[in-house]
C-alpha cells in the first residue's frame, strides 16, 4: 500500500481520471456538433443527416461514462429523507445506499448486455454503425458504477441533520 490506499483502489482512480477525460471528450465533440448543425440548418438552411445520430451516440456515451465518474467523487445527487442524527445510523444509510446502488447497477449491467447484444447485428440509419455502440455504455458505465462504488475514497463528512441548508430555503 502506498499513499494511504490500497492498489485496488489506486486502479480504478486511474481508471476513473481516464473515464472522465472520455466523458469530457464526448461531450464536447457532441456540444460541437450540435452548434454546426444547428447554424449549419438555421443560417445555411441545410441540415447534415449524420450529425443527429452521432449527437445521440455521444449523448449516450457521455452520460453512461458519467454516471461511474460522479460516484467515484461523491458528487451524485443525495435526496435525504430519513434523518439520521448519530454518526452510527448515517454509516448505515451510507452503507445501505451504496449496496443499493450497486444492486441496481448490477441489474442495469446485466440487462444493459443482454439489450447491446440484440442491437449488435442491426445497422444505424445514417451512420451504418451497428447498433452494439449506442447500448454498450449502458453495461460499460454499470459497471464502471459498480467499481466506483466498491472502491471510491470515503465520503466527506455529512453535515449535522441541524445545520442550516446550503441555500436557506426553509428561512
Amino acid at each position: 500500500m502506498t499513499h494511504g490506499r490500497p492498489l485496488p483502489a489506486r486502479a480504478v482512480g486511474a481508471l476513473m481520471v481516464t473515464v472522465r477525460a472520455a466523458m469530457l471528450a464526448a461531450f464536447i465533440v457532441m456540444i460541437g456538433l450540435t452548434l454546426v448543425q444547428v447554424a449549419n440548418r438555421f443560417a445555411i438552411g441545410a441540415a447534415i443527416f449524420w450529425t443527429e445520430e452521432l449527437i445521440l451516440l455521444l449523448l449516450v456515451w457521455s452520460v453512461m461514462l458519467g454516471l461511474p465518474v460522479q460516484l467515484w467523487w461523491h458528487e451524485e445527487i443525495v435526496v435525504d429523507v430519513w434523518p439520521a442524527r448519530t454518526e452510527v445510523l448515517r454509516r448505515a444509510k451510507r452503507v445501505a445506499a451504496a449496496l443499493l446502488s450497486i444492486g441496481f447497477c448490477a441489474i442495469l449491467l446485466v440487462a444493459g448486455w443482454r439489450y447491446a447484444e440484440r442491437g449488435l447485428p442491426v445497422s444505424s440509419p445514417s451512420l451504418g454503425l451497428s447498433r452494439v455502440w449506442f447500448f454498450l455504455p449502458i453495461p460499460l458505465g454499470a459497471g464502471l458504477a459498480v467499481l466506483a462504488l466498491l472502491f471510491r475514497p470515503a465520503a466527506p463528512p455529512m453535515p449535522a441533520e441541524d445545520a442550516p441548508p446550503a441555500l436557506g430555503l426553509d428561512t
